[in-house]
């Protein structure tokens, strides 16, 4: 049995915006809890469970065996059997533009989530980069998986 791992990679850009947004949120939270304004407090507060939640969630590594894709998370895996797959294709980044969010990170450490658009309706996205984009529909559900490697059925 032979497996692919890759890392997500979100990029330099990417990174960068990231780092930058962080520090700049820091700032103004220390600013404002200096200041003593409690209702900014409770909303960096909340802003801060979110960018936990996403940091944990964030996709980190993709694997490729004969029998499944799985892609990895800090706290947990989700798992998508090839048996239950029912068609595999490339697809453009061009495909998901227009997109809605409805659940997830549209850049802030990557794409993923949960999407929805006219074309594919609701989809899971799992994208460092939106580059080398695929389909992968099963039986339940779609997603679209960023991959340096072609992915099959």
């Amino acid at each position: 049995m032979k497996i692919h791992c890759e890392k997500f990679a979100i990029g330099r850009l990417g990174t960068v915006t990231s780092i930058l947004l962080m520090a700049l949120l820091v700032y103004g939270a220390i600013a404002v809890w200096s200041a003593g304004m409690t209702a900014v407090i409770v909303t960096y507060i909340i802003f801060g469970i979110v960018a936990v939640w996403v940091l944990l969630t964030m996709p980190r590594y993709l694997l490729l065996d004969d029998k499944s894709i799985v892609i990895t998370h800090p706290i947990g895996q989700s798992v998508i059997l090839k048996s239950d797959i029912i068609e595999v294709r490339a697809i453009e980044r061009s495909d998901i533009r227009g997109s809605i969010r409805l659940f997830g990170s549209g850049g802030f450490f990557g794409w993923f989530g949960i999407f929805r658009n006219s074309k594919f309706g609701t989809y899971r996205l799992y994208c460092g980069q939106l580059e080398n984009l695929y389909l992968v529909k099963t039986t339940t559900k779609k997603y679209i998986i960023s991959s340096s490697k072609p992915i099959e059925r």
